[in-house]
């Protein structure tokens, strides 16, 4: 009797695991981030967590993007070319409404793009630089919808000239916003690839317990000290020495 007892507590625990198993949540099929640099191998990587609809992000994305600004800065040092990588972290602020929206849109760019690091990051320079009409005086009135679409523009006069023209791009990116699959039985389906994408992007820097944008990690290790309002020479200051 106590053996088909164990044996039945055998089967019973290997069902469970099996259902575990099977209701395991899915896992991303690539790294999540934009590579900025595209170096593999660096050995000093820089992570920024950053919103869309944040001004502090936007001022560090311009001092790192900007011409002569960190990025070209390290293409130019010898010592730090090749060994350095910046990878983008999307992080909503929930507080301005239209940033999910916004990063909902970026991941339907990314999806269109195949997750082109390069196109990517041209994408996010070019949202940043029409931060100032994402603001909340000046979008408080319009809706998901008009969002998409404002991003979706912004992709095709952006990335138009390598992809069939910014209509072809503006077309692809909103076909990967579109709400036409939900029906009265299955109405709250969300985004498809887009949410998914999302999805991937909160529960990581949720897991990183990151919530002020910019936040800044060098090699896994949260950099504080690290500042929007840092200049080029400070963040090569700082590059140099790590």
């Amino acid at each position: 009797q106590a053996m088909v007892i164990q044996h039945y507590f055998t089967v019973l625990f290997s069902l469970v695991l099996a259902i575990c198993y099977s209701m395991a949540p899915p896992l991303p099929s690539r790294p999540l981030g934009v590579r900025m640099l595209g170096n593999p191998s660096a050995t000093t990587v820089v992570e920024l967590f950053q919103d869309l609809c944040c001004p502090f992000s936007c001022r560090m994305m311009t001092a790192l993007t900007s011409k002569g600004g960190v990025i070209d800065q390290i293409h130019a040092d010898s010592s730090l070319s090749g060994k350095i990588e910046f990878i983008f972290h999307n992080l909503p602020q929930p507080w301005h409404p239209q940033s999910p929206v916004m990063h909902e849109s970026m991941f339907a760019v990314a999806v269109a793009v195949d997750h082109d690091n390069t196109l990517l990051l041209e994408y996010i320079k070019a949202a940043y630089a029409a931060f100032p009409s994402f603001q909340d005086k000046y979008v408080y009135k319009k809706s998901r919808v008009d969002i998409h679409n404002m991003c979706a523009s912004i992709a095709g006069e952006t990335l138009g000239d390598n992809l069939g023209g910014a209509d072809a791009v503006r077309k692809k990116v909103l076909s990967h916003l579109s709400f036409d699959h939900l029906t009265d039985k299955e109405p709250n389906m969300a985004l498809g690839e887009a949410t998914k994408h999302l999805k991937f992007a909160i529960k990581h820097h949720r897991l990183r317990g990151v919530h002020v944008t910019p936040t800044v990690f060098i090699n896994f290790i949260e950099a504080p000290d690290i500042s929007s309002g840092w200049t080029a020479d400070q963040w090569m200051e700082k590059l140099r020495s790590v």
